[in-house]
């Protein structure tokens, strides 16, 4: 455990457990600590010196040798790239611990690339700030979440039913396909069984491949990363509806929103073709406690990606065509809704907006183990 005069007990709670249950640091290791500058200075890459010096410090009383790299990398829209000098850190290090907004594997199938072939591993540390260390959130146990997002996989067999339904007109019927992502096999799969990629605090469920899914959804938020392309706020003025007839969208309904969402997909099928109206990937988040303040995160669009992984979220992938040699990058666009009723199979994973696995015998069994830490219970809102 790190001690460390300066530092409140809650962040080196959040610390300790990032870097002993989720990176699992050992001594002598290489560990790359990277963050972009903007993000100091209102830029999107959201961090902050404090939690960088905290978490380089901790890494070096863990006898391993801490390398933090401050990189300037500006944005640059379907050209997105490792900055070479980035590129070279990772070849002499064994993890990364990524603060980075914008540099993920999710969209950047370059490092995605890099990660599958097992060099290194990265963890994404998404409490990039001494403020975001000291919430409930980045003090849940990591061992609890995990727990969490393996119990909430259990259900999803290839070849079961699922409904998917809201007071907001919600109501989608469809099977449950065979995984995509070579990452997950099955999609019950832990993260420390496969591949180098560790988010924490931990965040959704792997992606659950559909098919033969038909019906409406109606959403009113969208993950951040791609709505700052998009040209529209993460948290609509007026919900977006899809039309799903087998897999596809077919018709798109709302206000400003929903007319930025169709002239963005008419764009992007001149880069990656008409797979951009598929609607074949579902998934949940996973974290009771991810809901953070205003006054702990002012930036709008990371309280987004925050909020993305709670326990109540549910999304839907918009498109997600395969990446292509001319756009090597995955378009991960999302619609999120937070208040259905998911039955997968005879079970009911979500009930109102209530992820059911947080009633798991085996997932009540972990939470017990941490008594004086948050846990399955709502934080009461002290402000």
């Amino acid at each position: 455990m790190m001690t460390m005069q300066g530092i409140p007990c809650g962040a080196a709670l959040a610390i300790n457990d990032m870097l002993d249950n989720c990176a699992q640091i050992q001594p002598g290791q290489e560990v790359l600590v990277l963050a972009q500058i903007d993000g100091l200075y209102g830029g999107d890459n959201l961090v902050d010196e404090q939690a960088i010096c905290w978490i380089q410090a901790a890494i070096q009383n863990r006898g391993a040798n801490a390398s933090v790299l401050w990189i300037d990398e500006p944005d640059k829209p379907h050209a997105w790239r490792i900055p070479p000098v980035v590129r070279a850190a990772l070849t002499g290090c064994d993890l990364m611990i990524n603060h980075s907004f914008n540099l993920v594997s999710e969209e950047i199938m370059d490092l995605r690339n890099l990660l599958e072939k097992g060099d290194f591993i990265m963890v994404r540390n998404f409490a990039t700030t001494a403020p975001l260390l000291c919430t409930a959130w980045a003090q849940t146990p990591h061992e609890l979440v995990s727990e969490i997002r393996y119990q909430a996989s259990v259900p999803f067999k290839v070849g079961v039913n699922w409904q998917l339904t809201d007071e907001n007109g919600t109501h989608l019927e469809g099977i449950v396909g065979p995984s995509k992502n070579p990452l997950f096999p099955t999609y019950t799969t832990r993260r420390f069984e496969v591949g180098g990629y560790r988010p924490w605090p931990e965040w959704v469920i792997p992606p659950i491949h559909i098919t033969d899914t038909s019906g409406i959804v109606v959403f009113d938020c969208m993950l951040s990363w791609w709505t700052r392309y998009i040209g529209i706020s993460p948290y609509f003025k007026e919900p977006i509806r899809l039309t799903i007839k087998n897999c596809r969208i077919t018709k798109i309904e709302g206000g400003i929103e929903a007319d930025a969402l169709q002239r963005f997909l008419d764009m992007m099928v001149k880069r990656l073709g008409d797979g951009v109206y598929d609607f074949n990937e579902i998934h949940c988040g996973v974290h009771p406690q991810a809901i953070v303040g205003t006054h702990q995160c002012p930036s709008l669009i990371y309280r987004r990606v925050i909020e993305h992984s709670h326990a109540c979220n549910i999304h839907f992938h918009i498109g997600a065509p395969p990446h292509t040699k001319t756009y090597p990058y995955w378009m991960h666009c999302t619609g999120d809704i937070r208040r259905a009723s998911w039955r997968v199979g005879d079970t009911l994973l979500h009930d109102r907006g209530h992820l059911t696995a947080l009633d798991h015998p085996e997932v009540r069994a972990v939470a017990a183990k941490y008594p004086d830490r948050p846990g399955l219970e709502p934080q009461p809102w002290r402000y």
